[in-house]
């Protein structure tokens, strides 16, 4: 990306966030845009391009582009393109934020799920002792069951950005693997999350899910010291 558009799009921006341009607004036409900065239309095109990828704007085709509309999919879409760029140290950290929001997640759950939620997990851990010791398809169903618990946080933001980390995650979960022990292990702290939000205990269901992802999280880097070997 040239200095150029960086610089616009910075201005553009600064103006979004800043109020001076509502949600739905129409963006200038190209023309006025190039007359205003100075610049061709391959440098504003640019512009708008990256704006766009990063959900402040939105292109309807014959109409033109506007301030895009505060939206759950604009969030999502920032979110999936960060987990699926990020590499190694980035990795970690998104991990970390992994920990942190799954953790309140599984808090709120245990206020918020209702008995469809729970009829949910319990379906999934099912199937998790059925696929157990098959990497893909376990690794399938652990993603479903941390799914399932975000969506009955009740906080739509929470389950969007997990949804948004999911291909990422799976990744993750697929290298994350160990003997049946393993496998075990992981079906076993999954029912004790599920325990803790079945009775509406939030701290407990909390405390359960953060130790899970610690000791998963842990594994994995053990797995990555030795080259990815399980």
């Amino acid at each position: 990306m040239s200095q150029r558009s960086r610089e616009i799009i910075d201005e553009i921006e600064g103006e979004i966030l800043a109020g001076k341009i509502s949600p739905g607004v129409r963006l200038p036409s190209e023309e006025k845009l190039c007359e205003r900065f100075g610049a061709s239309r391959t440098v504003i095109r640019e512009a708008i391009q990256q704006m766009r990828g990063k959900g402040l704007l939105r292109t309807t085709k014959g109409s033109g582009t506007y301030i895009s509309d505060p939206s759950l999919d604009s969030l999502a879409t920032v979110m999936e393109a960060y987990a699926s760029l990020v590499v190694e140290a980035g990795f970690n950290e998104l991990i970390d934020f992994r920990i942190l929001i799954e953790t309140e997640c599984a808090r709120m759950a245990a206020t918020n799920a209702g008995e469809s939620v729970l009829k949910e997990l319990r379906a999934v851990l099912d199937r998790m002792e059925k696929v157990k010791g098959v990497r893909a398809k376990f690794s399938k169903a652990d993603i479903a069951f941390h799914l399932a618990i975000a969506k009955g946080s009740g906080n739509r933001i929470y389950a969007g950005v997990l949804g948004a980390m999911e291909r990422r995650i799976i990744e993750y979960a697929q290298t994350n693997r160990g003997d049946i022990d393993w496998y075990s292990g992981v079906i076993e702290a999954h029912r004790e999350i599920v325990d803790a939000i079945a009775l509406g205990l939030p701290d407990k269901a909390a405390e359960a899910m953060r130790r899970h992802l610690v000791s998963s999280k842990r594994h994995f880097l053990d797995l990555e010291s030795l080259g990815g070997e399980t």
